[in-house]
């Protein structure tokens, strides 16, 4: 792979071992704040483990609860069996199914949607700080352990940004609070996005279970 080096002479943007021009041109009118976030995510990608992330807690609420859940709204509902917030807002069909097949699935504990729940991870696009709101989130029972497991579960699609929301879930926030769960006695987290046929959700839902008790 070709670098790319700054020089502070009249010579400017020194190309080495590449000899296309093209180069160039893309370093200069490429979006700056979309090349910045492709080198800030590309640096020391292999520390990117629970050895070397700590996670930042909120100062006045450390952990969250479906406790305090509460909302009105005028879409439709589902009623549920297994959640802990006795219906699930139908922001779209594919969440209706979601939900009919969480509350299914004999090795799902519970689960909640996040609507009124407040559930969000940070990430950075184009310089600037945001929040990805995930469609749900389940206990899975373990094999190992008494301590369920947790299980983020994205069904609608991140729509915009998706990789960066991605890359920031999978190479920041699970190993963050992965490095600190046996200190606060919670179970490991995971993260599934549900991808081409909401039909077939059952089938990789059942597949994720799997792979995380192994």
């Amino acid at each position: 792979m070709a670098g790319i080096r700054l020089s502070r002479h009249d010579a400017g943007v020194i190309l080495i071992s590449q000899r296309d021009l093209r180069y160039k041109r893309r370093l200069y009118f490429e979006e700056p704040k979309k090349v910045v976030g492709h080198i800030v995510r590309g640096i020391n990608p292999h520390i990117n483990t629970e050895e070397f992330i700590r996670p930042v807690f909120n100062y006045y609420n450390r952990f969250g609860s479906t406790k305090y859940v509460n909302g009105n709204t005028s879409k439709e509902v589902f009623a549920t069996v297994k959640s802990h917030v006795n219906y699930v807002v139908m922001d779209s069909d594919w969440e209706a199914v979601a939900a009919k097949t969480l509350d299914e699935i004999p090795e799902v504990i519970s689960y909640v949607k996040n609507q009124f729940l407040g559930f969000t991870i940070p990430y950075v696009n184009e310089g600037r700080e945001r929040q990805y709101y995930p469609d749900f989130i389940a206990r899975i029972a373990s094999k190992k352990s008494e301590t369920p497991l947790n299980l983020i579960i994205e069904v609608t699609g991140m729509n915009r940004e998706k990789a960066g929301k991605k890359w920031y879930v999978e190479n920041r926030w699970l190993p963050a609070v992965n490095t600190v769960r046996e200190r606060y006695g919670y179970g490991r987290w995971h993260f599934i996005e549900i991808a081409n046929d909401i039909r077939d959700i059952r089938s990789q839902l059942l597949d994720k279970i799997a792979e995380i008790n192994l």
